[in-house]
């Protein structure tokens, strides 16, 4: 039988105090769920994110940092879908035309990013020309966190077996070596060039625009001038570099060029160093027989040094303060020296370069176990990045039509008509301001 028990005043106020202290414990307890989103991929940079994703939610508990994957071949699709269904992640990976494409969606897409940035950069040293691809309108809109650029890369061994000195320095010497290196028959080609309406192929192809001198694509009125002498002759260039690549370029993305290059098939290409592993494992060669030098000019010095390079950031995708505070946490610890240079080192040996200043971050990715073999062709690239630039980001004002420019793979497209209709450079370079006038 149960004896009724009545509570005195002492008691109710300890069992509520109690249930009180026990809710707000339980409150506290609760971690701030935060989401990034990215578009790496490959197994290796998804399961590396992840180790950074785990040290950082062991370190802040009253953080739940979850990662979430898109490839580039449908994010231009399904991130707005995202941000119109009101599913956005808290931060999102961009490239400058693709920031700028997500941008035009409005205030229910990105958010300005300067608070957050102005957190981490008490943290860490960033290098100007990473953050500058995302200053617009007095505010920052993205926080770096790795660089990639463009390089020439080759077979060190098929031009010393072919007799043919090596680096080419010139657009000259490209096609030389090309047209020597090329032997249909026996399935060899000397170039790898990607004529397909991908995102492969807009990097490589505008590329050597930039080396031809045509690197500008607006005036600072955001007009097209992309028809002009510089583009004609890249177009020309790269009609006759097409005669010297695999007859099945035209489906050619990322993977294909780096394929034709690892398996020997192909003798150059226009990358990035993102193959290190699988030079090793697959190509038969060892370290020293790849081949990195910067991207060659015309001879006759009409062009410029230049490599395409890509500042990739993250866009804050909330206004929540407090998971804003969380994502600078986020970030700063991403970015520390231990972390970050183990990242670079380890995700994708050789493709990710640092966006901070910062020799112990240098040190620690390079002593990782690949890239410590491919110094030099890593280097190579490091030492290129001042002769860089961006499609769209080169004229004094913000042009929006660049997120279309880079979306829809202008100067892919117009590279994909002239080798596959076989129309000429001229008229190549004509539709591509064509297809740039026509944007809405």
């Amino acid at each position: 039988m149960f004896k009724k028990v009545r509570f005195t005043s002492y008691q109710k106020f300890s069992v509520l105090t109690t249930s009180v202290l026990a809710f707000g414990t339980i409150a506290q307890a609760a971690p701030i769920e935060l989401t990034m989103q990215h578009m790496e991929q490959p197994p290796s940079r998804v399961e590396a994110m992840q180790v950074v994703v785990d040290k950082f939610n062991e370190k802040y508990p009253e953080y739940r940092m979850k990662q979430n994957v898109v490839g580039w071949g449908e994010a231009f699709t399904r991130v707005p879908a995202q941000i119109e269904a009101g599913v956005s992640v808290d931060l999102q990976q961009a490239i400058p035309g693709f920031f700028v494409y997500v941008r035009e969606m409005g205030a229910k897409g990105v958010k300005p990013a300067t608070s957050v940035y102005e957190q981490v950069a008490k943290e860490v040293k960033f290098i100007d020309a990473y953050v500058d691809q995302y200053r617009a309108e007095g505010e920052i809109w993205a926080i770096p966190a790795f660089g990639m650029l463009e390089l020439l890369m080759y077979n060190k061994k098929h031009f010393e077996e072919a007799g043919i000195p090596h680096p080419p320095k010139t657009t000259e010497d490209v096609l030389a070596a090309a047209k020597k290196l090329t032997d249909p028959d026996n399935d060899r080609y000397g170039f790898a060039l990607p004529a397909s309406d991908t995102l492969a192929g807009t990097q490589s192809i505008y590329t050597w625009m930039g080396a031809f001198g045509g690197k500008k694509i607006f005036d600072d009125s955001c007009n097209p001038i992309v028809n002009n002498p510089q583009n004609k002759r890249a177009y020309s260039f790269l009609k006759e570099l097409a005669s010297y690549s695999p007859p099945d370029i035209g489906s050619y993305a990322w993977a294909e060029v780096e394929g034709s290059l690892v398996s020997g098939r192909a003798s150059m290409i226009t990358f990035k160093n993102a193959f290190m592993n699988s030079w090793i494992n697959d190509s038969g060669l060892g370290p020293n027989d790849l081949g990195a030098a910067p991207i060659p000019v015309p001879k006759d010095g009409s062009g410029e040094r230049f490599s395409l390079a890509y500042s990739n950031a993250f866009m804050v995708m909330t206004d929540d303060p407090k998971k804003q505070e969380g994502l600078a946490k986020f970030m700063s610890f991403w970015l520390s020296p231990e972390i970050y240079g183990e990242w670079l080192g380890t995700s994708e040996p050789g493709l990710f370069l640092p966006v901070t200043d910062d020799s112990k971050t240098n040190e620690i990715m390079f002593s990782a176990p690949v890239l410590s073999q491919f110094k030099d062709q890593h280097q190579t690239s490091l030492d290129e990045a001042p002769y860089t630039g961006m499609y769209g980001f080169m004229q004094n004002n913000y042009c929006p039509q660049v997120g279309q420019f880079e979306g829809q793979n202008f100067t892919a497209k117009a590279m994909e008509k002239m080798v596959v209709e076989d129309i000429s450079p001229d008229e190549a370079v004509g539709y591509l301001e064509e297809l740039m006038l026509n944007v809405k």
